[in-house]
């Protein structure tokens, strides 16, 4: 775990983590099981604050826990296992183009606070809590994942980094995608520069913003974006599907370039 982040923390995070993908799909959670990989010697106030993370994540988004196990480990594990209902799940193969590109909050939040909590980067008193705060309790948008899910023929959520999310759409769907526009989070460029980092690598290959990545048609837009106001979730265009098979580009100005498969690839 980095530095800053509790057992409580911990617990919470891996519940947001599943609801964060159920989000993604439409899928509205109804219970989670939670399997604990426990050091030995592990004290009995560490297991408490377990148990208050999971307490928080079910009131947080109204998901219960019924039950799991738990072990012996060499350091800490929680596995979370979760159960949800729809009558329809989205996919990640939908996208055709001239579809919209969309993603339903702001990169780079999370990148920049790992390098506060873990390199010591210099950042202001504002921008250090919005960032840390992204790493210790991110908030999956349950509530606008499942109202944006009518509206969307693709989606998966951005866990692994926006860069990579782009990529996952363009392989399912066979197509491609242009971006115009990079959802940096305000403040991430001038703490970029100020730490001499790449704030467009902060903003593409970061992960765990949890947030939803996809694409709609551009007649869906307007009515998405109502829907979305409705329940306080915010729905930003970053470009568009191309029928170039595989290629992620951005374009700046009169200027194209390829946008590289990074972030966190499983397996690989």
């Amino acid at each position: 775990m980095p530095p800053g982040m509790s057992y409580r923390h911990a617990a919470r995070k891996v519940v947001a983590m599943c609801v964060s993908d159920f989000a993604a799909k439409g899928v509205r959670p109804d219970s989670f099981m939670v399997s604990l990989g426990l050091r030995r010697g592990i004290s009995s106030s560490q297991v408490r604050e377990l148990a208050k993370g999971f307490v928080d994540a079910q009131r947080e988004w109204g998901v219960r826990m019924v039950g799991g196990d738990t072990n012996e480990a060499g350091e800490l594990v929680i596995d979370c296992a979760m159960i949800g209902f729809a009558d329809r799940v989205v996919g990640r193969d939908g996208a055709r183009p001239g579809d919209l590109v969309v993603v339903t909050g702001p990169f780079g939040f999370t990148s920049s606070g790992l390098r506060i909590l873990i390199g010591g980067a210099r950042a202001s008193k504002s921008f250090r809590k919005k960032a840390v705060e992204s790493v210790l309790r991110p908030s999956p948008n349950l509530e606008g994942g499942v109202a944006l899910a009518p509206y969307m023929n693709s989606s998966l959520d951005s866990s692994d980094g926006l860069a990579r999310s782009l990529h996952i759409i363009c392989d399912a769907g066979d197509v491609g995608i242009e971006l115009n526009l990079l959802p940096a989070g305000r403040g991430v460029t001038a703490f970029a520069k100020a730490n001499s980092l790449d704030p467009e690598r902060l903003v593409l290959a970061g992960g765990e913003e949890y947030v939803v990545v996809g694409t709609l048609t551009p007649e869906s837009l307007s009515r998405a974006k109502r829907t979305l106001d409705r329940v306080r979730g915010e729905l930003l265009v970053i470009g568009r599907v191309t029928n170039r098979r595989g290629e992620v580009t951005l374009r700046v100005g009169r200027s194209t370039r390829r946008i590289n498969d990074e972030g966190w690839t499983h397996l690989r």
